[in-house]
């Protein structure tokens, strides 16, 4: 079969008849179910109120060692209270 150089840079059309491809659809993705807890919610709730009820800081004891303190009642040892929060914030405990 030879092939020529068509003159022109118009190609005629084919009278071939070709039956159309099926259209492949995409697989659908279902979205990621998010991971369930299993936690008891009405406890979490219970709790979380009474914590909602409770000062963040008891300020009568606060008071009361700052008075102790003031009057010499109590020994702040300074070395042993930067060793246990080191302790504490380093989880050495």
């Amino acid at each position: 079969m030879k092939i020529d150089k068509v003159a022109g840079g118009h190609v005629p059309q084919s009278s071939l008849k070709q039956t159309a491809r099926p259209v492949l659809e995409t697989p659908v993705r279902k979205p990621a179910q998010e991971p369930q807890l299993n936690a008891n919610v009405t406890a979490l709730e219970q709790a979380q109120q009474q914590l909602k009820t409770l000062p963040d800081v008891d300020m009568a004891k606060v008071e009361s060692i700052k008075n102790a303190l003031q009057r010499g009642e109590l020994d702040l040892n300074m070395a042993a209270l930067a060793q246990a929060v080191m302790k504490y914030h380093t989880g050495h405990e």
